[in-house]
């Protein structure tokens, strides 16, 4: 079990790297895109002032530095072994300031505006240390990932039982894909899946009643292996600094053309209509089930006069549109 979580992990990593750099591209492309589609006002009032976001990602990290060596003192103090997570919270500090500190170096020495890239690396830095200070969920970055190992001993030996645990669609299909793990849910549902039969799940439903034991509960039945940290972001640092060019090889990963690019913005705008028209008519705040109602009818509104017309000014994406700085 030692063996396989440790081949687990090395994949994870990958998988987590491929989560990270598709959020920072899909970001960096839609500020691209906000310039195009807002060519009428400035360039800061479409896009926050990097300046201001610099300063808040600054101020958040060193907050999160001090306590963190509060904590690093208390847990030496009471003589326990440090979290890995704490090991992985401190890097990922350090390479946020490290990112901070050049990014405001160049904004006040050259005063110049950041690239859509950079823009895209400092948002999402910004959100991962929020998220690890408030323990909030980021389901797009979410690449926490963790195997449950279950012993059933028996008169002919032991076997082992393991259950994954990854909220990411991406990083929970490409580590159960696997050839030592065979996906066993459902332990507690009434009704089987529909790939058994009735016998098989009995015979499932038993099993899982003796592993888990009388409290029913995993996480009391179990060895836990970490496989994935809550969130990867120090695992693009390259010589203490988030790499660039190491998030740009992902590239072709996202779909980048003006058509799926112009369906996403065509259905906001979609969205937004009907948020404002809702808005007005309520005279209050949406309640979430309207919302949510929304949300589900613009994916299938027809928006092709929308979209239309979103195509004609949408840029072609590359690389080097990623990494320039836009003009005044």
């Amino acid at each position: 079990m030692a063996d396989l979580s440790a081949e687990l992990r090395t994949q994870a990593a990958g998988v987590a790297r491929l989560v990270i750099a598709k959020e920072v591209l899909r970001r960096a492309v839609r500020y691209v895109d906000q310039t195009t589609l807002m060519s009428d006002k400035p360039y800061f009032s479409a896009i926050s002032k990097l300046s201001d976001v610099v300063t808040n990602l600054e101020k958040a990290a060193q907050n999160c530095k001090l306590t963190l060596a509060v904590l690093e003192r208390a847990i030496r103090d009471a003589g326990t072994e440090q979290p890995d997570e704490l090991t992985t919270l401190s890097l990922m500090l350090d390479c946020i300031n490290d990112v901070t500190s050049r990014l405001d170096k160049e904004s006040s020495t050259t005063g110049i505006r950041s690239s859509p890239l950079r823009q895209a690396i400092c948002s999402v830095s910004e959100d991962i240390l929020e998220a690890n200070r408030s323990r909030s969920r980021l389901p797009a970055l979410d690449v926490e990932a963790e195997l449950w190992v279950f012993r059933e001993a028996s008169e002919g030996g032991c076997r082992y039982f393991a259950m994954l645990h990854a909220d990411n669609r991406d990083m929970y299909h490409a580590l159960s894909d696997h050839p030592s793990l065979t996906p066993m849910p459902y332990w507690s549902s009434p009704d089987p899946p529909d790939n058994l039969h009735r016998e098989e799940w009995s015979a499932r439903s038993a099993l899982w009643k003796q592993l888990l034991g009388d409290a029913g509960i995993p996480a009391q039945n179990c060895t836990t292996f970490s496989l994935c940290g809550y969130y990867g972001l120090s695992l693009f640092s390259e010589n203490g600094t988030l790499s660039e060019p190491a998030i740009l090889s992902y590239l072709g990963e996202i779909d980048i053309s003006v058509e799926a690019r112009a369906d996403y913005w065509a259905r906001r705008q979609w969205s937004n209509r009907r948020f404002r028209d809702l808005n007005e008519k309520m005279g209050t705040q949406v309640p979430f089930s309207q919302i949510f109602k929304i949300i589900d009818e613009a994916k299938d509104a027809d928006v092709s006069l929308e979209k239309s017309q979103i195509e004609a000014v949408l840029p072609k994406i590359t690389a080097d549109s990623l990494i320039t700085r836009p003009c005044a």
